[in-house]
């Protein structure tokens, strides 16, 4: 049996996004502004998706979303138009960030830090979660964007957003949020959410790889990243469109906010059986309160064990699940959610998270849960720190 427990990087397409794609996939179309046939039916599946995307988070009709690669490419046009038009001309002068955001906006703001922007990063609490009220030691009226995401990517920890926002608001700051992680985990409404920017990215919805978007508030200064089209709103991102994407997306959103109380209260059930099978483990610990984090998301340390060994004998058997540590492209720059939650700095090598979509079945987690107690009981067969009854 192969298990699929890693869906906050990547998720399998769901066959319903891959029907609204196909037909882009199978015929040519045309420029959007093109005066003929191929055009229009362009124009007609960009304004669906389109449509879509607006009505899933809930935006007014005077925003804007434009289409990108993925929020990675949204988080960076973002923060270069923060650099070219307030930092560059000296209105502003710095950055707020968490110090949990994803790569993307960690090492652009290293970039921009290199070019003499002020860069604070806030700690999270031993929740796993951003403080609003240290946000107060750092806004100034020259800060030029606060930018915090609303799930951690990792640990699934919901964060504060709407009291991070009007904190932010009675400064006259703007807000952005990378909404990668909450995205068809949590309820999204951009008329309640009051940030200024929105990312998202299409992989973590059940949507294809490469495609995502930046959602702009209306009346907020936004410049292009890539330059090359010609009327709104995909001005804000040259290049030819990735049509089959775009309609991929939007079929996904439609998806994830129409079905988000059910098919949430299934992964719930499902990631509680598996979090209650973990804590019947010996040397186990859950990291971050349940109710503080998403529904899919678990976070866990086994004592004894390496988590790297722990994934590679998962994986043995079929299991697919993720590392706080281990990454495939080389070392993590966020600091260890272990040292912020205040628990012995031992463990930090030790944890191994769990994401569950739509397509996990009870079947599934009793597999894992049985194969995760014999790689344990193997590997602490043979380590020197593994508790003393299994040693």
């Amino acid at each position: 049996m192969k298990v699929y427990l890693d869906n906050n990087r990547v998720t399998p397409v769901d066959p319903q996004v891959l029907g609204a794609m196909e037909p882009l996939l199978k015929e040519p179309y045309g420029d959007l502004h093109a005066l003929h046939w191929a055009g229009a039916a362009s124009r007609k599946a960009y304004n669906t998706a389109l449509e879509k995307c607006y009505a899933a988070l809930h935006a007014g009709e005077k925003d804007t979303i434009f289409f990108t690669s993925g929020s990675p490419e949204s988080n960076t046009t973002l923060l270069m138009q923060l650099y070219t038009r307030q930092i560059l001309t000296g209105r502003k002068n710095s950055l707020i960030i968490s110090e949990r955001e994803p790569l993307s906006i960690l090492q652009a703001a290293a970039w921009l830090e290199e070019q003499g922007v002020k860069v604070h990063r806030l700690p999270v609490t031993e929740e796993g979660i951003v403080d609003p009220e240290s946000l107060t030691d750092y806004l100034t009226p020259r800060t030029g964007l606060v930018s915090i995401c609303l799930v951690d990517p990792e640990s699934g920890a919901i964060n504060p957003l709407e009291e991070i926002v009007r904190i932010c608001q009675s400064y006259e700051v703007p807000v952005h949020t990378d909404a990668t992680w909450a995205v068809g985990k949590v309820p999204i409404d951009l008329e309640t959410l009051e940030v200024d920017y929105l990312s998202l990215s299409g992989e973590t919805i059940h949507a294809p790889t490469g495609i995502g978007a930046l959602y702009a508030r209306k009346d907020t200064e936004l410049s292009p990243l890539i330059f090359g089209t010609r009327s709104a709103p995909e001005r804000y991102r040259g290049g030819p469109l990735n049509l089959p994407g775009i309609a991929g997306l939007g079929k996904a959103l439609e998806l994830a906010s129409d079905a988000l109380d059910f098919e949430m209260e299934d992964a719930r059930e499902l990631r509680d059986a598996l979090e209650e099978g973990i804590a019947a483990l010996s040397g186990t610990q859950t990291l971050i309160e349940w109710s503080r984090r998403v529904p899919n998301t678990l976070l866990a340390t086994f004592e004894g064990v390496e988590s790297e060994a722990l994934l590679y004998e998962l994986n043995r058997d079929g299991i697919a699940a993720f590392s706080t540590t281990v990454h495939p492209y080389g070392e993590w720059v966020r600091p260890s959610l272990i040292e912020r939650l205040g628990l012995d700095p031992a463990l930090k090598h030790s944890t191994v998270g769990f994401a569950l979509s739509r397509y996990n079945t009870e079947e599934e987690i009793d597999y894992t849960l049985k194969h995760l107690g014999k790689a344990l009981e193997y590997l602490r067969s043979f380590s020197p720190v593994a508790p003393k009854e299994n040693a």
